[in-house]
């Protein structure tokens, strides 16, 4: 079988860590917000966070470790992508770094704003708050609870509580074996499926962004 290029291997290795793209909740999701079900989308929000103990002193352990816009940036920038597009205006980055290294940032806000829209995500690998995502559209909203990358429910919320809506969806373990059948199928017909080009190519240019100091406040 012919093997995949180089670019495209990059790509899938890219997306290797966020199971949450594959998942049937997070479609569902996805597709319902494009809908118009909660109206125009106006701003998004997502935060991913985690508390892991880092041992900067083990040259070995911190090559193995990921900082917190390398290890959560994709999966919160996933949906913004995604429902808003890549054409933002314009966006700012507010980081922290570890005393211990400044490569490593303990937690990182990033707001991107668009001509008729603005997202923040926020992602920490040494800072901790609630891993929740918000959709707010014109009509209403979309909530999902705490850890929302493992998506198996979400809300549809409305300003007349009795048109709320709830989802339940089965997640298989975190969603794994779904990634592993779209990894397969981009292998066979050497093809990206799910996550485009465009948004791949955005998710990497925000980090490259961040590594070189571009549009970044430190606190």
């Amino acid at each position: 079988a012919e093997l995949i290029n180089l670019a495209e291997q990059k790509q899938l290795v890219l997306y290797a860590g966020i199971k949450t793209a594959y998942s049937t909740a997070y479609s569902r999701m996805i597709l319902l917000a494009k809908s118009g079900a909660i109206g125009d989308i106006v701003t998004i929000d997502a935060t991913c966070t985690s508390l892991r103990e880092t041992r900067f002193d083990d040259p070995d352990a911190m090559s193995h470790t990921w900082s917190s816009i390398l290890g959560w940036g994709p999966n919160a920038m996933l949906p913004v992508f995604q429902l808003l597009g890549t054409d933002y205006t314009d966006k700012q980055i507010i980081t922290r770094l570890s005393p211990e290294s400044d490569k490593f940032d303990l937690f990182t806000q990033i707001h991107f704003i668009y001509p008729h829209a603005v997202a923040t995500i926020r992602i920490g690998r040494g800072v901790k708050s609630e891993g929740e995502l918000v959709i707010g559209g014109t009509k209403g909203y979309i909530y999902v609870p705490a850890p929302w990358w493992k998506l198996d429910y979400f809300e549809c919320r409305y300003e007349n509580p009795n048109d709320n809506r709830r989802y339940f969806y089965q997640l298989d373990g975190e969603g794994l074996r779904y990634e592993i059948v779209s990894f397969v199928k981009a292998i066979s017909d050497k093809s990206i499926h799910y996550v485009s080009r465009d948004i791949t190519a955005s998710i990497t240019g925000v980090i490259e962004d961040f590594m070189h100091g571009k549009d970044t406040t430190m606190i």
